[in-house]
C-alpha cells in the first residue's frame, strides 16, 4: 500500500476512529487502526469489541493495500507533523514509512487478518433524523444515565420509537429526563438501549449538518452519517416505564428564565464543597431566592425575578448538580417548573418536547 493524503483531513479522520482505542486491550491487535487504500480512498477502522467506527477520506492512492498501525503513535505523529501531505507506503511486513515534509518515521504493523471484521448485521428497523436533531436529543438526557453497575438497563440510554416518534430517555432513580422528536423516517416500532459510553461516542461524531440514519438488528444499532459508519452493541433487556412515574397532578406552573436561574445556581454553588450538595429555592410573589450553606465555608444567596403569581410561597430543595444539569443542554429561553409541594417530584419542560423531573431533597 501506498498512498497520499492531505495532513489534516488525515488528522480529523484519525481523531474519530482512534478515540475508542484502548490502552489495554483484551487483544493486540485492539490497539491498532485498520487502514485499507483503494480507489483513491483511505478507509481507517477502530474497535474495542463492543463498539466499532469506520471512516474514509480521500487519498492519492498509488497502489492499493491494507496494514493495521499503533492507533495512539499514529494520531500523536500525525498531529505533530509538519507540512501539507503524509505519505504513507506499507510493504509485505505490514510497517509502515510515514513521511512528511523533512521527518520520516517507521511504525511496525500487525497483520490485519487478524483485525475483527464488523459485526453480522441484519437490518429490521431503520429511523432517519438529521445529525443535529440526533445529538440534541442525546445531550438533553446522557447526563440522567444511572452510574450503578448493578443496574445494566440504567447505565443505557433508552431509545424508542412509536408512530414515527423517537423518544430518547435516561433516569438514575432519583432523576429521570426525556425528549421526543418526529423522524424522517421509521420503518417499525420498537425499542433498543445503547451504551451511554457508546452514546457519548456517536454524540461526540455528529455534526452539525446532513443527515443520520439509525438500522437496528437484534443486538446491534448500526449508524450511518456523512463519511462515518459507527456499530455498537446493544444492553439487553427491557427499560423501565419512566412514564407511569410522571406526576399529572402538578399544582403549580411557574416560567423560569433559563440563563439568569443557570447563572444564580452557578453562583450559589460556589460555597458548596460536594455535588450531591444541596439548594434551596423559595419561591415568593414574583421573585425567586436561591440559597446555600456550607458549615467549613460559608453560604450563598441570590435572588431571580420570575413570574411567580400565587399567594402562598413555596420552598425546595435540591441536589444542586441535579438541578444544573438540563439547564446546561437546551438553548431555549425559559423553562416551565410544574410543582405539586415539596415533597413530590419536580418536571422542567422547555416546549420542545423534553422533560426532566427530578426528586426534591428531603429536609434533614
Amino acid at each position: 500500500m501506498k498512498c497520499t493524503v492531505g495532513k489534516e483531513l488525515l488528522l480529523t479522520h484519525l481523531q474519530k476512529v482512534c478515540n475508542i482505542v484502548s490502552r489495554r486491550p483484551v487483544l493486540p491487535i485492539l490497539s491498532n487502526v485498520r487502514i485499507e487504500a483503494e480507489d483513491n480512498i483511505l478507509n481507517l477502522k477502530a474497535t474495542d469489541l463492543e463498539i466499532t467506527i469506520r471512516t474514509e477520506l480521500r487519498a492519492d492512492v498509488e497502489y492499493s493495500g491494507v496494514t493495521t498501525l499503533p492507533a495512539k503513535s499514529l494520531l500523536a505523529l500525525v498531529s505533530k507533523l509538519n507540512g501539507d501531505k503524509v505519505e504513507i507506503d506499507c510493504g509485505d511486513n505490514h510497517h509502515a514509512t510515514i513521511k512528511c515534509g523533512s521527518a520520516e518515521f517507521l511504525l511496525k504493523g500487525l497483520d490485519p487478518v487478524d483485525f475483527p471484521d464488523d459485526p453480522l448485521f441484519e437490518s429490521k428497523r431503520k429511523i432517519r433524523l438529521t445529525q443535529l436533531e440526533l445529538g440534541r436529543m442525546i445531550d438533553y438526557v446522557s447526563y440522567a444515565v444511572s452510574q450503578d453497575s448493578s443496574r445494566k438497563t440504567l447505565q443505557g440510554i433508552l431509545f424508542s420509537v412509536k408512530s414515527s416518534i423517537l423518544t430518547t430517555a435516561a433516569t438514575d432513580g432519583k432523576r429521570l429526563a426525556f425528549v421526543e422528536k418526529e423522524v424522517e423516517e421509521s420503518s417499525g416500532d420498537g425499542d433498543i438501549i445503547l451504551p451511554s459510553r457508546n452514546a457519548l461516542e456517536l454524540r461526540r461524531l455528529l455534526g452539525e449538518e446532513g443527515t443520520s440514519e439509525l438500522e437496528i438488528s437484534e443486538r446491534y444499532i448500526r449508524v450511518r452519517f456523512s463519511d462515518t459508519l459507527l456499530y455498537s452493541k446493544l444492553v439487553e433487556g427491557s427499560y423501565p416505564n419512566f412514564r407511569q412515574i410522571i406526576p399529572s397532578n402538578f399544582q403549580k406552573e411557574v416560567e423560569l428564565p433559563r440563563n439568569a436561574v443557570q447563572q444564580a445556581l452557578e453562583l450559589v454553588a460556589v460555597p458548596q464543597t460536594e455535588v450531591a450538595d444541596g439548594v434551596k429555592l423559595t419561591l415568593h410573589r414574583n421573585k425567586l431566592e436561591l440559597y446555600t450553606q456550607n458549615s467549613s465555608i460559608g453560604e450563598g444567596r441570590d435572588v431571580v425575578d420570575i413570574n411567580y403569581g400565587y399567594e402562598d410561597e413555596i420552598s425546595l430543595n435540591f441536589n444542586i448538580a441535579f438541578l444544573l444539569d438540563p439547564f446546561r443542554y437546551t438553548d431555549k429561553e425559559n423553562f416551565r417548573m410544574k410543582i405539586i409541594d415539596p415533597t413530590f417530584p419536580v418536571a422542567l419542560e422547555d416546549g420542545t418536547g423534553f422533560l426532566y423531573v427530578v426528586m426534591p431533597l428531603r429536609k434533614k
